[in-house]
């Protein structure tokens, strides 16, 4: 995992697709990346801000919303701690999960039946989302809702081309 220092400042990292490669088994998409503003700008101090940025290649210009520096440092804090949560409830879910899988359940019992499915989704939710919010904390740094501004001043959902890095 690459873990990245949320420090006072804040460096975008645009990307802009350059071209799409179609293999029998993979799909190759090269970036164009660029790094705006150099040398980082400042956080806002209270409350998210938006940021006007123009692609170096393509000229279009785009808007991208910068966390303070608290709320991006909590916001990667509680995903590392839920992550960590999750991957430590293994420890207690998957020997119970064992233990009552082995048990030779009466006919008609449902609260045994009931038990192992809520520890079967526990494990499944320790296996999968633990990791995941481990990894998208590691990666978070506060900058996002990449978004394209059009020719009439309204902002898109969707944009087509570009992401952020």
């Amino acid at each position: 995992m690459v873990r990245i220092p949320i420090t006072d400042r804040y460096v975008i990292s645009l990307g802009c697709r350059v071209s799409v490669e179609h293999g029998p088994s993979v799909t190759k998409v090269n970036w164009s990346v660029t790094h705006l503003p150099e040398g980082g700008s400042p956080r806002p101090a209270r409350g998210d801000r938006e940021i006007g940025v123009i692609c170096p290649r393509c000229r279009r210009s785009f808007s991208v919303r910068v966390e303070t520096l608290t709320k991006a440092r909590i916001k990667q804090r509680v995903q590392r701690a839920l992550g960590w949560l999750l991957v430590l409830s293994l420890l207690a879910t998957i020997p119970l999960l064992i233990q009552l899988g082995g048990r030779t359940v009466e006919e008609g019992d449902d609260q045994a039946v009931d038990n192992i499915g809520t520890l079967f989704l526990l494990a499944a939710a320790g296996v999968i989302v633990g990791p995941s919010l481990l990894f998208s904390a590691s990666m978070h740094d506060g900058v996002g809702k990449l978004r394209l501004i059009r020719a009439d001043g309204r902002k898109t959902m969707w944009v087509r081309g570009h992401r952020l890095f």
